[in-house]
């Protein structure tokens, strides 16, 4: 029987990681809050008024953009998991609008609301769920370290900046699959023994990790999912262009596939939730890089006139995600997953 004082340690360290992220939320709303009030100042009802004289087929295009995204981060985690794990791409795409919409808020509730479903629903292990989790990071970050070397190198988004990021991306994918490839099956285990020791290969445990190379070393899903991502990026450069039209911005694409690229990793990282942070930050980069002069000179508030732009995205892109994760929510529902009723109770053998 287990000594109920062993919780408290671990209950004690969970308060103070609980406390920042409570803080951090608060912090992150305050932060909107401020944005929204700015923008609802007198100096700038000459912007607010352009919005309501969005066409409805500038509307639908910022609505339709938002739910793409959604879709192309759903097909990217059903790629990277199909050469293990068959599961229907439907289903992972609902999944993904659920953790989408749960991203807005703290304790990473989006990546949780992954485990629960994909173990509960499909049977996956909790162990494989996060190895297919790293895998889809590790994934990001050989689309997105290009993209900085370039930026860095050009300081600007050019003829170079596209070919150099486009051949980092397409390298440093495929080198990654390579190198999975030798720490994948059986061969591969017995490599990484020689480093950590039969004992821990041996296990239950290291074999619903080990999956993760198996994903990784599937180039065909590896260069798939990064597709997506990069598609995915573009969604969001269309977003800030699209509203920056709307909002008479003089944004060039260059600078609108920045801000995209900036509010999707400010979101992807904050540990506090995405809403108030990516705002916040992007608002930050547009001005420390001096994107488009007319748009981020200071008006009569000594604000930036794009804080109104990317509120207008934020915007848009919550209802969506409240629509679809709405959706996405009533078709798993709707619909039983591949390996058995989604109401059954997880393996209890399952980590």
């Amino acid at each position: 029987m287990s000594n109920p004082t062993e919780s408290i340690p671990k209950t004690r360290r969970s308060i103070p990681m609980l406390m920042i992220q409570v803080v951090g939320f608060a912090g992150s709303i305050a932060v909107l809050g401020w944005a929204v009030s700015v923008a609802l100042q007198d100096e700038n009802r000459e912007q607010l008024a352009k919005l309501s004289q969005a066409t409805p087929g500038e509307l639908m295009m910022l609505m339709s953009l938002a739910s793409i995204s959604v879709a192309f981060n759903g097909l990217l985690f059903w790629v990277v998991m199909n050469p293990v794990h068959k599961l229907r791409p439907t289903d992972v795409i609902a999944v993904n609008a659920i953790s989408t919409l749960l991203a807005y808020l703290p304790f990473k509730l989006s990546i949780v609301s992954r485990f629960v479903i994909h173990n509960r629903r499909d049977k996956i292990p909790i162990l494989s769920i996060g190895a297919w989790i790293v895998a889809v990071t590790f994934l990001m970050l050989a689309v997105f370290g290009p993209i900085t070397i370039a930026s860095l190198w050009q300081r600007e988004i050019n003829a170079i900046w596209w070919i150099v990021s486009g051949i980092g991306i397409l390298g440093s994918t495929l080198v990654g699959s390579l190198i999975a490839r030798q720490l994948e099956g059986e061969i591969g285990t017995r490599r990484v023994a020689r480093l950590l020791g039969e004992k821990i290969t041996s296990t239950e445990h290291y074999a619903k990790v080990h999956v993760g190379f198996e994903m990784l070393a599937n180039t065909r899903a590896a260069l798939a999912g990064n597709l997506f991502r990069v598609l995915d990026i573009l969604t969001f450069a269309l977003r800030f262009y699209v509203a920056a039209r709307v909002l008479d911005l003089p944004i060039s694409g260059s600078d609108s596939l920045l801000l995209g690229a900036t509010y999707f990793l400010i979101g992807m990282a904050s540990p506090v939730g995405m809403l108030g942070t990516r705002e916040a930050g992007t608002i930050a980069i547009a001005s420390m890089v001096g994107i488009s002069s007319a748009a981020i000179a200071e008006d009569a508030t000594g604000q930036t006139p794009i804080i109104i732009a990317v509120l207008f995205v934020t915007a848009i892109e919550s209802v969506v995600n409240l629509a679809c994760a709405a959706f996405g929510l009533a078709w798993l529902k709707a619909r039983p997953g591949l390996n058995g009723n989604p109401h059954d109770p997880p393996d209890e053998s399952d980590p």
